[in-house]
């Protein structure tokens, strides 16, 4: 059951419903002054789909004052609800944010990790680089360090060294973080055009991807270059980034 805007129960009476789809179809409407105050309680709800409904508006809401009811289920016993939080708090931004993500970086779970490095470079400032290139001092796994790599380019931190990491994957993944904080300018070109020259055919596969995000007035000039690579899968993805100019 769904209610409607046209239901006679209202939405808030409908949060405390016995029924969970109720409950959660009150989560998805509930809007105006009691928005808060509503889904604070339902981030608590015993029904994992209205928690995550409910993690998801708050996410979504803009509003400063939501981080601490989403930082509250940084212990959720679900992971996938922990995940969510950790990109919810990603996407609510701000230093009230940072100490459940440095909490949910420690999780158990592979993917909330994922989700709080990423969030933690979304958001940036110290506190979050420094939790950042801890865990990518202390990282023992090509996974982590890829990971961590691709947070700390979004956050525009240490990407020269990154770029120079001994790790080829963390080369890689340094492309990638930097290519979704692109601004369209040309501030990495140079970057970009050192590792059309890398040693690794997975670098230059990247570079061929992310250059015109990264170097936009080089785009053709750098494809040209990696459609003569010696590697074919370099030349076919350069070729096809070519294709599309």
């Amino acid at each position: 059951m769904r209610i409607s805007r046209t239901s006679s129960t209202t939405t808030t009476t409908a949060t405390r419903h016995p029924d969970p789809a109720v409950r959660l179809g009150a989560v998805e409407e509930i809007s105006g002054s009691r928005f808060l105050e509503v889904l604070t309680v339902a981030v608590r709800d015993v029904d994992e789909g209205v928690r995550r409904a409910a993690i998801t508006r708050l996410g979504g809401s803009g509003r400063a004052d939501a981080v601490g009811a989403v930082a509250s289920t940084a212990t959720d016993p679900v992971a996938r609800v922990r995940a969510l939080a950790a990109y919810a708090l990603g996407r609510l931004g701000g230093a009230e944010a940072i100490p459940a993500l440095l909490r949910l970086l420690r999780d158990d779970d592979s993917q909330v990790r994922d989700r709080a490095r990423d969030s933690l470079g979304t958001i940036g400032g110290p506190a979050a680089i420094d939790a950042l290139l801890a865990e990518l001092a202390s990282a023992t796994d090509s996974r982590a360090r890829v990971q961590v790599a691709k947070a700390l380019a979004k956050a525009g931190s240490q990407v020269t060294e990154l770029a120079r990491h001994e790790d080829p994957e963390v080369r890689a993944a340094t492309l990638s973080g930097l290519a979704t904080a692109a601004d369209g300018s040309a501030r990495w070109a140079g970057l970009v055009a050192d590792l059309a020259g890398d040693p690794e055919a997975d670098v230059r596969m990247r570079v061929a991807v992310v250059v015109r995000h990264l170097a936009p007035d080089d785009v053709t000039t750098v494809l040209e270059r990696l459609a003569g690579d010696p590697d074919a899968r370099v030349r076919e993805t350069a070729a096809r980034e070519l294709s599309r100019r």
